[in-house]
C-alpha cells in the first residue's frame, strides 16, 4: 500500500531512515510498540511530481494503524497483492484493477489479511503547485468523492508511461505532463473535454507554442524540463503542456524526441557513429536512443547510416 502521509500509501506518523546509495526508505511509526513498516524506492523526484514504488520487507511483521491522514495529492496503482481501504464507513478491496486516490486531509485506514503483507504499489505524488496549475487550467477545483477508482484503459496507459519514464531519459519533461493528465482524468477533466479557445487565445497561444517549438528544435541537445520550457514562454507547466498538445498534436516531450531523432538521422547519414550521435543529440541513454530510433525509422541506427 502506498504511504499516504506524503499522499499515496499507508504510512501514518512515520519516521524515515534514508539510504542514499539505494534510494530506499524504511518507514517506521514513532511509537516503539507499533510495527508498521513500509519501504519506498524513489524512482523520480522533480519539483512538481515524484514517482515511487512501495512494498513491505518480507522479514518484518507489519501492524496497520487505526487511522491515517493524507497530506498530499497522490495516485497509487496496486501492482501486486491486495489490501482493504476504509473511509467513512465504506470499504474497497484495493487490487490491480483499483486505484487509490488521495488529497490533503483525507482520513482513512488500511487493513491487510496477514502480518507480512505482499502488496506492491506504484505511486505518483503531486506538489500543491501542480494541483493549483491543473485547477486553473480546467477552471474549477479538482475533487473526488471517494478515494478508490476503477482502472480503465486510459489510466492503465498513463501508469505504463509514467512507470517507464525514469529509465527512458524523458522524465524531466514527460513525468509532469503524464502525471497532470492522470490527475485530470481522475477529476473528470480529460483532455478531450476542453472548451474551444477564443480567437484572442488562439493568437496568444500560437505565439507561445511556436516560441517553444523553435527553442526545442534549435536547442535539441540541451536538457529540457517542462517547467523550464513553460516558464520561458510565460505559461504554467500543466497549462502549457495541454495547450501545446491540443495545438500541435503531441505533448512537448514527444516533440523534443522527434526533433532529436530528426537530427540524429541527419548525423548518421553524414557518417557519424551511433554512440557519438546518441549523446550529441541529447539522448542520455544509448539503449533508449536505439529503441526510439528503430520505432521511428524502422531500422537500428547502425544500419540506417549505410
Amino acid at each position: 500500500m502506498p504511504p499516504l502521509r506524503r499522499g499515496g500509501q499507508c504510512s501514518g506518523q512515520a519516521r524515515t531512515r534514508t539510504s542514499l546509495r539505494s534510494a530506499l526508505l524504511i518507514y517506521n511509526d514513532a511509537q516503539e510498540d507499533d510495527h508498521r513498516v513500509i519501504r519506498e524506492r524513489l524512482l523520480h523526484r522533480g519539483p512538481l511530481v515524484s514517482l515511487a514504488r512501495y512494498d513491505h520487507p518480507p522479514d518484518r511483521p507489519h501492524r496497520d494503524p487505526a487511522e491515517e491522514v493524507s497530506s498530499h495529492h497522490a495516485v497509487s496503482f496496486v501492482e501486486r497483492g491486495r489490501f482493504t481501504l476504509h473511509h467513512r464507513g465504506r470499504r474497497w478491496r484495493m487490487d490491480t484493477v483499483t486505484l487509490f486516490v488521495t488529497h490533503p486531509g483525507l482520513r482513512y485506514h488500511c487493513t491487510h489479511d496477514g502480518t507480512i503483507p505482499d502488496d506492491v504499489s506504484f505511486s505518483v505524488h503531486y506538489s500543491p503547485e501542480l494541483v493549483e496549475d491543473l485547477e486553473s487550467t480546467i477552471g474549477r477545483r479538482w475533487a473526488r468523492r471517494v478515494p478508490a477508482a476503477p482502472l480503465t484503459n486510459r489510466l492503465a496507459y498513463l501508469r505504463h508511461r509514467l512507470a517507464a519514464t525514469p529509465a527512458s531519459g524523458e522524465a524531466a519533461m514527460a513525468a509532469t505532463t503524464l502525471a497532470g493528465e492522470l490527475l485530470a482524468e481522475l477529476g473528470g477533466a480529460a483532455t478531450g473535454s476542453s472548451r474551444l479557445f477564443s480567437p484572442g487565445q488562439i493568437a496568444r497561444y500560437t505565439r507561445r507554442v511556436e516560441a517553444a517549438r523553435e527553442m526545442l528544435r534549435e536547442r535539441y541537445a540541451q536538457p529540457h524540463t517542462l517547467e523550464g520550457t513553460a516558464r520561458a514562454v510565460g505559461m504554467s507547466p500543466f497549462h502549457f503542456s495541454r495547450v501545446f498538445r491540443q495545438m500541435i498534436g503531441v505533448p512537448p516531450h514527444r516533440y523534443l524526441v522527434h526533433a532529436r531523432l530528426k537530427e540524429a538521422a541527419w548525423r548518421l547519414r553524414e557518417g557519424a557513429g551511433v554512440t557519438e550521435t546518441c549523446y550529441a543529440t541529447g539522448f542520455g541513454n544509448l539503449s533508449h536512443f536505439i529503441r526510439s530510433f528503430r520505432r521511428a525509422y524502422g531500422v537500428r541506427p547502425s544500419r540506417y547510416r549505410h
